[in-house]
């Protein structure tokens, strides 16, 4: 495989990761040094929360009969069927249905919204005035679109800060496992500015701990010949 056929698709974590509500933070401290004398480096990493930097959402983020992390085969973490929608952005909107009639394709299973919001990382307007999605289009996708198993976009959360009411509602009917249709997992804050030929491939490598509700995922992008 072709290096440049591989894309990165998530921010490299660091102690300037921003986070939802400017409220959390990853700390990378030293425990060991080898220019201090020590045999060997090792560091000591500490997230404040696990939903921070490029993540992802499962149902037991919000469900308590949902899926963990370690519920899901190893082949849901591979697809073949990704698409990317371009719906530029400058300000916090909920985006609906109606923004992506007609655009999605019965065969995606990954979805990626790409709004462009991520040049905005780094500002306060990236985490205080981020665009979201709305209730409706979780219900919708998981009726109408039924082999979409994860969506993924390029700003910090699902919830908008502006509309924190409606980004619940939204989290749950994405997640929700009582609900028509399979649930969606959420990836948030994700890295799609070089994303620019249709992929091959998605691979997404999670943190695989037990119990979790979701976590740091690394995600790669394989651009066709």
């Amino acid at each position: 495989m072709n290096e440049e056929n591989i894309l990165l698709l998530s921010h490299i974590l660091d102690e300037k990761t921003p986070t939802y509500g400017n409220r959390d933070k990853l700390s990378i401290e030293s425990i060991s040094a080898i220019f201090e004398g020590a045999s060997a480096n090792s560091s000591r990493w500490i997230f404040s929360s696990n939903h921070l930097g490029t993540h992802i959402d499962i149902p037991y983020h919000f469900f308590e009969n949902g899926k963990t992390l370690t519920d899901y085969p190893n082949s849901f973490w591979f697809s073949n069927n990704v698409q990317l929608i371009d719906f530029p952005l400058e300000n916090a909107k909920l985006l609906k249905t109606e923004h992506f009639y007609n655009k999605i394709n019965s065969t995606t299973e990954v979805l990626l919204i790409r709004t462009a919001y991520e040049k905005f990382r780094g500002t306060e307007k990236y985490w205080n005035n981020n665009p979201g999605l709305s209730e409706e289009f979780g219900l919708a996708l998981r009726k109408e679109f039924p082999l979409i198993k994860i969506i993924g976009f390029d700003f910090i959360s699902l919830t908008s800060w502006i509309f924190r009411e409606e980004g619940k509602k939204a989290h749950q009917a994405f997640l929700n496992p009582d609900s028509e249709g399979n649930p969606i997992c959420i990836i948030e804050d994700m890295s799609l500015k070089n994303l620019n030929e249709k992929l091959n491939q998605i691979i997404i490598i999670p943190i695989l701990i037990k119990n979790a509700n979701g976590g740091p995922v690394t995600v790669f992008g394989i651009k066709k010949n």
